[in-house]
Order: C-alpha cells, then sequence, then structure tokens
C-alpha cells in the first residue's frame, strides 16, 4: 500500500494534422511521408495529463491535456531524408522530437513548448496547486 500524500503522474503526447492523430512511424517511408505532409504546415500537439493522489486512503484523479500548434518551415525530400536517416524520428510522435535535429525546421509555435516536448510542466504545476498539491517538494 502506497503511503497518504503519494502522487502518480502519467502523460502521453499525440501529433495531429487536419483530425488526423499521427504516431509514431511504423518504417522509414511512414516517417518520410508523416514529415512530407507537415513541412511547410501547422499542426497541433496534444499532452493528456493525469495525476492519481493517495488521499484518505483513496486515489484522486485530476485529468487535463495541453494542446500546442506547432508551425514548420518549407523541407526538401533531401532534408527530410537526411533527417530520417539519423534514426531520431523512429520513436516519435510525428516522426519528429521539436528538441532534437528537426527543430530548426520549426517556423513558431502557439502554446506550451514544453507540451511538444513531452510534458506541459507549467501547466501541470498549475493544476496541482489549484488542487492543493504542491510540486515543488
Amino acid at each position: 500500500e502506497l503511503e497518504e500524500g503519494t502522487v502518480i503522474i502519467g502523460a502521453d503526447t499525440i501529433v495531429s494534422y487536419k483530425n488526423e492523430i499521427l504516431g509514431k512511424p511504423s518504417d522509414e517511408q511512414a516517417a518520410f511521408e508523416t514529415l512530407k505532409m507537415l513541412q511547410g504546415n501547422t499542426h497541433q500537439v496534444y499532452t493528456g495529463v493525469t495525476v492519481l493522489e493517495r488521499k484518505a486512503g483513496k486515489w484522486v484523479e485530476h485529468t487535463f491535456f495541453e494542446s500546442t500548434d506547432v508551425t514548420f518551415y518549407p523541407v526538401s525530400r533531401e532534408e527530410i531524408q537526411d533527417y530520417i536517416a539519423t534514426g531520431e524520428p523512429m520513436d516519435k510522435a510525428g516522426s519528429y522530437g521539436i528538441q532534437g535535429l528537426f527543430g530548426i525546421y520549426v517556423k513558431g509555435i502557439c502554446g506550451d513548448y514544453n507540451n511538444v516536448v513531452g510534458l506541459p510542466v507549467a501547466r501541470l504545476f498549475h493544476e496541482m496547486k489549484k488542487s492543493g498539491i504542491n510540486l515543488r517538494g
């Protein structure tokens, strides 16, 4: 049994373009098709977060999501192929990581950068503060 006040945080991130969810690529061709589609356009990154808090012998659930728009500059076929050759896109939703090598093609974002990385830290802190949970210890 976990002790009173225990907090468990779970989060997952997806990329969406034109109302289609873009998961992790199944192979290099899927990564290429995804990045070709996203280049020169704006897409959305959503992270869903659930926090479980052990309170009075029960688990109390706090759930929210954050959304960020990401816009890419145009990216050439060769640039996409060179990026895929690094292997970086293969374990990433949307076939890229904003904090990685593909970040140089980001024209701009509207929203929380950390959400695109994978955890909207400021929103998490704010939501927990509203619920009386101090994540700073």
